[in-house]
C-alpha cells in the first residue's frame, strides 16, 4: 500500500471527528504532519495537541475554518505554509448530513403556508465548501515545486455513493456528491500533466458524528455501516508515489471499487464537448490544448 514520504503536509477539513479525525491520525502514524481544519476550534486544538503529546514533538497545527467562509478558508492554508512551508496534500472532507431544504409534501396545508426560500445548508457545505478548499489546493500546488512523492501536490475530495445514486430523502446531499464527483473527474483531467492528482474518496454511511446517533442503529443492527478502516485504505491507495487521478474509490459495508464515469451515449457526445473545452480555454486565455 502507498504510504506519505515521512514529514509530508496535509491539509484536512473536518478534522476534527469522524473520518477526517481518523485519517489524520493515520497519517501521522506514517511520519507526515497535519493541519487539523475544523468548524470547531476547541475539538480541533484539543486533536492536535493529543496528536503532538503522543509524537512528543509539533506534527499537527489546529485551525478554526467554516469552509463556507472562503476568507476563513485562506487564513487557514496561509497558516499551514507559514509554519510547515508547503503542502502536500489536501483533503476536502468537511461535510453535513441532510438538512430540509423544503417543508414536508403536503398538499392539505401548503395553502395555508407562506412559500419559503430553501434550506441550501447542506449544498453549501458539501460543494461550495468543497470547492473552496479545491480552490486554494489547486493554487497552492501551482506555487510550491515538486515534493519528495514527485507531485506538486494532491487533492482528495470526499464524496459518497450518493453521487452515483438518488436519494429521496437526500436530494440535497445526493446534488452536491454529485458535484464533487463530476468537479474531481473534471479537475483531473485538467491537471493531468501539471503534476498534480484529484480524486475522491465516496462510502455509504459510515459510523461518525455526522448525523444523531440514533440514526445509525438500525444499520448497526442490519450490518449495512461501511467500515472506516476500509475507507482509510481506499485514502492510503492515493498516498505517495501513487499517479492514480480521476478516480472515485467507493466503500459501501465490505464492498470496495472504483465506480466507472457514465459512458452512456459517449461517443456521439465526446466531439461536442471535448471542442466545448478547446473554445472555453480560447476565451479564457487559458493555454492548455
Amino acid at each position: 500500500m502507498p504510504a506519505i514520504s515521512r514529514g509530508e503536509v496535509s491539509y484536512i477539513t473536518g478534522a476534527a471527528s469522524g473520518i477526517g479525525r481518523a485519517l489524520a491520525a493515520m497519517l501521522v502514524d506514517q511520519g507526515g504532519l497535519v493541519i487539523i481544519a475544523d468548524i470547531n476550534a476547541e475539538a480541533g486544538s484539543k486533536f492536535a495537541a493529543e496528536l503532538n503529546e503522543r509524537a512528543e514533538k509539533v506534527v499537527a497545527i489546529s485551525v478554526q475554518t467554516d469552509t463556507t467562509n472562503w476568507e476563513e478558508q485562506l487564513a487557514g492554508f496561509q497558516k499551514a505554509t507559514t509554519t510547515f512551508k508547503r503542502i502536500d496534500y489536501v483533503f476536502a472532507n468537511a461535510g453535513i448530513a441532510e438538512h430540509p431544504w423544503l417543508p414536508p409534501f403536503n398538499p392539505e396545508t401548503a395553502a395555508s403556508r407562506p412559500i419559503v426560500k430553501p434550506n441550501l445548508a447542506t449544498a453549501n457545505i458539501n460543494l461550495t465548501g468543497q470547492l473552496y478548499t479545491a480552490a486554494l489546493a489547486l493554487q497552492t500546488f501551482e506555487r510550491q515545486e515538486i515534493g519528495p512523492s514527485g507531485f506538486r501536490g494532491k487533492l482528495v475530495l470526499t464524496s459518497s455513493v450518493f453521487g452515483y445514486y438518488p436519494s429521496r430523502a437526500m436530494p440535497m446531499y445526493a446534488a452536491s456528491k454529485a458535484g464533487v464527483i463530476n468537479f474531481m473527474r473534471s479537475a483531473a483531467q485538467y491537471y493531468a500533466d501539471k503534476n498534480i492528482t484529484v480524486n475522491a474518496i465516496a462510502p455509504n454511511l459510515v459510523d461518525t458524528p455526522i448525523a444523531p446517533d440514533v440514526l445509525f442503529v438500525p444499520f448497526r443492527e442490519q450490518k449495512l455501516l461501511s467500515d472506516i478502516q476500509l475507507v482509510l485504505d481506499q485514502f492510503e491507495k492515493l498516498l505517495g508515489d501513487s499517479k492514480v487521478t480521476g478516480q472515485a474509490l467507493s466503500i459501501s459495508q465490505d464492498n470496495v471499487w472504483t465506480h466507472p464515469a457514465d459512458k452512456y451515449m459517449f461517443e456521439e457526445n465526446n466531439p461536442a464537448c471535448d471542442l466545448i473545452s478547446v473554445q472555453i480555454f480560447k476565451l479564457f486565455g487559458d493555454s492548455t490544448p
